[in-house]
């Protein structure tokens, strides 16, 4: 796992560099103005092999499509993120799940199950760009085709996951 050092640059902003499993370094500075720089070093090396600066909207863009905000990788069918017992992860509201068509508020996910929907990312119709909901309120209708980013420990998570991909065919045998 990556090692992330921090520090105070007085009069200047902040500097955090990060030690990536390959050894290589990725050091990135924020300006109190706004711009960011960064910069990489490989390995064992004391000089920047490459660097490049950025604003503080296009340093946002950057870390949104690095952060997965708009392509989540086809090989990463659930994006798992643990913290202690934390999980936060992305999935798929499956046809003719059993969740298909009833509200967050109908489920009483954070009442009855402890779960937290962070975001709902709208299915993609036509090649184009699917629509994000950021903090759905209670009334939100699961629909087939849209993914959940969802926030919960493991147990419930696993429950709630189960409960996006199956229908009631399947529970039951038939």
């Amino acid at each position: 796992m990556s090692t992330i050092k921090e520090a105070e640059l007085p009069g200047l902003g902040k500097k955090f560099e990060v030690s990536l499993d390959n050894g290589d370094r990725v050091v990135i500075v924020i300006h109190d103005e706004g711009t960011r720089e960064v910069y990489h070093f490989p390995e064992g090396e004391d000089d920047a092999l490459s660097s490049v600066t950025m604003t503080d909207q296009e340093a946002r863009q950057v870390g949104s499509i690095i952060s997965g905000s708009f392509y989540q990788p086809r090989l990463l069918e659930k994006l798992e993120t643990a913290v202690a017992d934390l999980r936060i992860e992305w999935l798929e509201v499956k046809e003719n799940s059993r969740v298909a068509g009833k509200s967050i508020g109908d489920l009483g996910l954070r009442k009855n199950h402890g779960i937290i929907v962070i975001a709902v990312i709208e299915d993609k119709l036509r090649g184009r760009k699917g629509h994000a909901r950021i903090n759905p309120g209670p009334s939100y209708i699961f629909t087939p085709g849209h993914t959940i980013v969802a926030a919960g420990i493991k147990e419930k998570m696993d429950l709630f996951e189960d409960m996006l991909q199956k229908g009631h065919a399947e529970e039951d045998g038939s």
